[in-house]
């Protein structure tokens, strides 16, 4: 076995896991006897982080889940001009702290707005340096807690493409194809294009027919399918991200092996593989299109897109809602008075009762709110 990549011999030394869908947009079934160790890293660093980096809100949008590791944070901007940090669990951060001086009746007097009791403390050591008479611990006690809500709307950025990201759509193909028991060698325009950095792209975007067989609906699925067919000689791989990215990539068009089918899916929502199957059949003229973009009509691709943000917005909606009351069940409990196992008096369930409210009604407001 040889690397796809740089040719060399793998060995037990070199040998390396490679995901079929990267792990960072939710991929779990890997491929061995593909990628040496250190070309895995360096297409992984050059190629699937670009990718990843494109295709990371709308991991947190549909909050993929990961074999490894965490959804990296992601820097929004709302419609109403709001720039935040969309955290993995689902909540927002600011992007940096606020400290405003203001004069007042003689006197100087800042306004914090901190992202967390440690920051706070750290910006009010800070002015301390300035005010050796500030008292950090005194000025901690006055801090207050607030949960605050977007008033814009998020724009998540949908778009994938790119030497780069090319490049990984091109490899995953390559990888079913080695998970399939065809030699890599079979696709000779993909090999060329992934080990020579000049090389003409092998891949387009594809949204005039759904390639799919009996497309689950609603599902943002994440799909790695091949077909090669001796008699037309054509060897054709598709990869789909979020259940409308949609390419099909020209692997050989020699192909000259058994026939052969295969597809690899899954939903990326809870890592379940899904049984599906896709139909391709395109010839030279039909590829030539393709990397025309004469198959990327604008209508399609909205409503490639509606058919799984709209179910992903009632989803994100169901998940705001049980980690709205999940905080405001915590924070009651917490400052009720009652000692964590105790039997709650009447007054401390009137009090939780309170302070659950206290934590929601700004919620239940805000989901009413109009947007900018």
């Amino acid at each position: 076995m040889v690397c796809v990549i740089c040719n060399n011999i793998l060995t037990s030394k070199n040998n390396s896991a490679e995901h079929i869908i990267p792990n960072a947009v939710g991929g779990f079934r890997k491929v061995y006897g593909f990628l040496c160790e250190p070309c895995n890293n360096k297409t992984g660093h050059e190629w699937d982080s670009v990718l990843a980096s494109q295709l990371n809100g709308l991991c947190h949008f549909f909050d993929i889940k990961r074999e490894r590791g965490v959804i990296p944070d992601q820097v929004i901007t709302t419609t109403a001009g709001e720039e935040f940090k969309m955290l993995s669990h689902g909540d927002f951060a600011l992007l940096r702290p606020t400290c405003n001086k203001k004069e007042e009746a003689g006197s100087i007097k800042y306004q914090i707005v901190a992202r967390d009791k440690r920051e706070a403390k750290r910006i009010l050591h800070g002015l301390q340096q300035k005010y050796p008479n500030l008292k950090v611990d005194t000025e901690m006690e006055k801090l207050e807690v607030e949960t605050s809500y977007l008033k814009g709307m998020v724009q998540v950025p949908c778009q994938i493409g790119g030497l780069e990201a090319g490049r990984s759509i091109v490899k995953s193909a390559v990888a079913l194809l080695h998970a399939s028991g065809v030699s890599v060698t079979a696709g000779e325009e993909a090999l060329s294009y992934l080990r020579n950095p000049d090389a003409p792209a092998c891949f387009g975007y594809y949204w005039t027919t759904d390639l799919l067989i009996k497309r689950p609906v609603g599902v943002p699925l994440h799909c790695v399918a091949i077909s090669g067919n001796a008699e037309t000689g054509m060897l054709l791989g598709y990869v789909e991200y979020f259940g409308f990215l949609r390419s099909v990539i020209l692997l050989s068009e020699i192909y000259s092996g058994p026939n052969i089918e295969n597809c690899y899916a899954i939903d990326p929502t809870t890592g379940t593989q899904l049984d599906l199957s896709v139909n391709l059949q395109f010839s030279k003229a039909d590829m030539l299109d393709i990397f025309d973009y004469k198959h990327c009509d604008d209508e399609a691709v909205k409503r490639a897109a509606d058919a799984v943000i709209g179910p992903g917005m009632v989803r994100k909606r169901q998940r705001e809602h049980s980690y709205a009351v999940d905080k405001a069940v915590q924070y009651a409990f917490e400052n009720c008075g009652a000692q964590p196992g105790a039997v709650l008096t009447d007054e401390q369930v009137r009090t939780v009762a309170r302070l659950m409210s206290e934590k929601l009604i700004p919620f239940f407001l805000n989901l009413n709110q109009r947007r900018y």
